[in-house]
């Protein structure tokens, strides 16, 4: 009923010279440009109401309803909770009424016609967002020794200048496009060496400055609010002025190559995030919403008190973030018989961090937490058999717990909100048998304890562990078979 999409075009041009000096040193030098355009679309019914035509003869809801069973496997719910209900068919309300043909079927509640920029309800949708980025390098290769230790390392900068230009249409400005522009310059000096000081152990360095663009939706420059009457009001500003992720980065690692197709290695990193990106959420009144812009959230347009979400991304002034990542691999060709197919590869990684988040839009207070998204500790695991023709492994994933937003929104009275994963293990396992030199079977299981997907609302440093989300999809298996020719 809803159709929207989104067409990213990225065009690029580059070019570049290299100037081998002598056998030591290698020059490199280049420029080149960069262009990204996001532009998306959205409609709507024409028909503001959103009603359905009345059920025709002979027809009842038990007709376009079905029973769904089973909800709470795995939760624990009390005794008495409702575990099974009806839920609509949608398919056969849309066979039934002719909801996507995008045409008036001539019956009270059965406009389907569908509506963009003339339509208030679709304006959200319709945004251009164009990046436009020009740079230039230079690098400075060398491949030496330091007595009889090969020693090889770049060093070089870059500097890029971007042009961003975001055009959206705002629920309180009609079709009339609001465009936003800024530019921002970068230059991003980077050093990376490596040395072994001994048979099969390179020591590896590198520091850096880097910066990734921010996200292309938080760049709209327009309001949106809320339809009127709507069960959980909320209102929203882009923010074209957002400047990038920013941060210096230091890595050292270790890496020992002891036996054949084996690894045992030490890495340790530091960055120092400068510049972050978050999405701030807040609850307000309609009358402050109109404080903040009268413009777009007029006065008596909606009553003073009524409580709204507010979000809209800002810069923050980031953090530290540290951590290291120990990785073992080895096939065990030292063991007899058919054993010596077997092998494993391992991985962890552990990370702190301090990351500033602002507890409103006006950041007038920030509260210190791990960076979103991503977990302080993590392993992969993995054992597998190949002998050249039958190939099988089993892998285990661990992701500890970790926030998603702080704070996050409907704030309550026992701290600052937040919201988050919990952690997770997951098993896969794989197989293939080379039947013939063109042909060969393959199986994949997925997620084989069935691990559920379980995200919690809490406040942060609290006790609070409320359940919002929980996601069992099963297991999932899939068998084929690829032939060569």
């Amino acid at each position: 009923m809803n159709p929207n999409g989104q067409t990213n075009v990225f065009d690029t041009a580059q070019m570049n010279f290299t100037w081998d000096i002598n056998p030591t040193f290698t020059l490199r030098t280049g420029v080149h440009y960069k262009n990204f355009d996001s532009e998306g679309w959205g409609l709507r019914r024409a028909a503001s109401n959103d009603t359905m035509p009345e059920l025709p003869a002979g027809v009842s809801m038990a007709d376009l309803t079905m029973l769904l069973t089973g909800f709470g496997g795995n939760l624990d719910l009390p005794t008495g909770n409702a575990t099974s209900w009806i839920v609509p068919d949608l398919q056969a309300f849309a066979e039934l009424f002719n909801i996507y043909c995008n045409c008036d079927t001539g019956v009270p509640g059965g406009d389907f016609r569908l509506t963009g920029l003339s339509n208030s309800r679709a304006l959200g949708n319709f945004r251009n967002v164009t990046e436009e980025a020009r740079g230039a390098y230079v690098q400075l290769d060398w491949d030496s020794f330091i007595g009889s230790m090969p020693f090889r390392g770049n060093v070089g900068v870059r500097h890029v200048r971007t042009d961003v230009e975001a055009t959206g249409y705002s629920t309180s400005s009609g079709a009339t496009p609001i465009t936003g522009e800024n530019t921002y310059d970068d230059t991003l000096p980077s050093l990376n060496m490596a040395i072994e000081p001994m048979q099969d152990v390179i020591v590896r360095f590198g520091a850096a400055q880097v910066m990734s663009r921010p996200p292309v939706g938080s760049l709209i420059p327009v309001f949106n609010l809320s339809a009127d009457g709507a069960p959980n009001p909320s209102a929203s500003l882009g923010n074209v002025d957002l400047e990038p992720y920013r941060a210096d980065t230091f890595d050292l690692s270790v890496e020992w190559y002891f036996a054949p197709e084996s690894l045992l290695s030490f890495a340790f990193f530091y960055k120092d995030i400068s510049s972050f990106v978050q999405t701030t959420q807040q609850t307000l009144t309609y009358a402050e919403l109109t404080a903040l812009n009268p413009t777009a959230f007029p006065a008596g347009a909606r009553p003073a008190g009524l409580e709204h979400v507010f979000s809209t991304p800002t810069n923050t002034a980031g953090g530290p973030l540290s951590g290291f990542e120990i990785s073992y691999q080895q096939p065990f060709y030292f063991l007899p018989g058919p054993l010596e197919n077997l092998g494993t590869i391992l991985n962890y990684t552990f990370v702190e961090s301090e990351i500033d988040y602002c507890q409103s839009s006006a950041c007038t207070a920030i509260v210190s937490e791990d960076l979103v998204n991503l977990s302080p500790e993590a392993w992969n695991a993995t054992l597998y058999y190949d002998d050249g023709r039958f190939n099988a492994r089993v892998s285990a994933a661990y992701r500890d717990g970790y926030f998603q937003q702080i704070p996050a929104g409907n704030a309550g009275g026992l701290g600052i909100v937040a919201i988050g994963k919990s952690e997770s293990l997951t098993w896969d396992a794989s197989a293939s048998y080379e039947v013939t030199e063109n042909i060969v079977v393959t199986f994949e299981g997925l997620n084989l304890t069935d691990e559920p997907n379980r995200q919690w609302h809490g406040e942060v440093g609290g006790g609070r562990d409320s359940a919002y989300v929980y996601h069992q999809t099963g297991r999932q298996f899939y068998a084929g078979v690829r032939y060569r020719f």
